[in-house]
């Protein structure tokens, strides 16, 4: 699986997660997640290692119900989300 930065979201979608951070107090930053063939994904992910982290980020640690509303709204926009330390 591939996940990077979710670009071009649609406005309806950009509008749930600021306000989603708004309602929780959290920065949430959003992926886009796609599955590859077996062999890709290897070769992606050995060029991911070489390049390093590219979301030097703190995770946040949500509370249980910070964590349902997230995980609904993930579910809703079809991205994953991550709540950050900003």
């Amino acid at each position: 699986m591939l996940c990077d930065i979710a670009r071009n979201l649609a406005d309806d979608k950009l509008e749930r997660i600021k306000t989603l951070e708004n309602d929780l107090g959290l920065t949430i930053v959003a992926f886009s997640c796609r599955s590859l063939d077996a062999a890709r994904e290897e070769r992606v992910r050995a060029l991911m290692e070489e390049l390093g982290p590219q979301l030097q980020a703190e995770p946040a640690e949500p509370d249980e119900e910070q964590l349902g509303r997230i995980r609904a709204a993930e579910q809703t926009m079809g991205l994953s989300l991550v709540a950050v330390r900003a």
